[in-house]
């Protein structure tokens, strides 16, 4: 993943002994809630249950550093930081438990998709297994997928080289163990055999994403589409705009 955190925000200037106590300087403590907001935006935190609700705001200086050559990538044409949104979004763990994870969304689509997650929250019907940015993973979408993490914008191709909808902020994975991707003899990620024939697919399986469900209803609602309908291939993981 390159830098870390700690060296990528760059911690330094001087700090200030009163009464025999180290003060940080504002240099260093504003560093260090840059490093708290990008550790909580990329590992997720526990919400508090009552009353949670999406929140969308601008991308913040320190995770748009963090983005760069991870998720957004300068050799692609990927949107600009004022096209992207980012979400803060309550969910139900494995568990049960609420916390709250981060997507980063084209501006353009942020109302659809927090509208869709709220009502998958609000549901309380519905389990997620982990809500971190993508850039944790380096922008890999196959690391992503392997820890069965629920993500949105990571602008990439798709393998025959056209720009992937998630490109554009405009596509949600969930879950994509329990949802993987097929195509032929090809399952991604590889966990995800276990759930990959509709033989293998029950409403009763945490995590799982099954048609006319709570998760399907609610992108269907925003007009958004699933990539369990697909015929050629299938992507029980995905939602996105047009379908694609």
């Amino acid at each position: 993943m390159g830098l870390s955190p700690w060296r990528m925000i760059g911690i330094g200037g001087t700090n200030t002994r009163i009464g025999g106590r180290m003060i940080l300087t504002n240099r260093c403590s504003r560093a260090i809630g840059a490093i708290a907001l990008l550790f909580l935006l990329l590992t997720g935190a526990e919400a508090n249950a009552r009353g949670a609700k999406v929140t969308a705001e601008p991308i913040p200086d320190a995770v748009w550093a963090y983005m760069q050559g991870r998720s957004w990538r300068a050799e692609l044409r990927c949107p600009g930081r004022d096209q992207l949104i980012l979400l803060r979004v309550p969910y139900l763990d494995f568990d049960g438990n609420t916390q709250t994870g981060a997507l980063i969304v084209a501006s353009s689509a942020a109302k659809a998709v927090a509208a869709a997650f709220q009502d998958i929250y609000d549901s309380g019907k519905f389990r997620i297994y982990r809500m971190s940015l993508i850039d944790e993973f380096g922008g890999d979408d196959a690391r992503s997928m392997a820890a069965n993490n629920t993500s949105a914008f990571n602008c990439r191709t798709t393998d025959r080289g056209a720009m992937s909808r998630h490109a554009y902020g405009m596509a949600v994975d969930i879950n994509p163990v329990q949802n993987p991707y097929r195509e032929g003899q090809l399952t991604e990620p590889e966990a995800g055999r276990a759930y990959d024939e509709p033989s293998k697919r029950r409403r009763d399986i945490v995590g799982m994403i099954v048609d006319g469900d709570v998760v399907t209803r609610a992108f269907a609602r925003q007009g958004w589409r699933w990539g369990g309908h697909w015929k050629r291939s299938v992507d029980y993981q995905h939602f996105s705009n047009d379908g694609h």
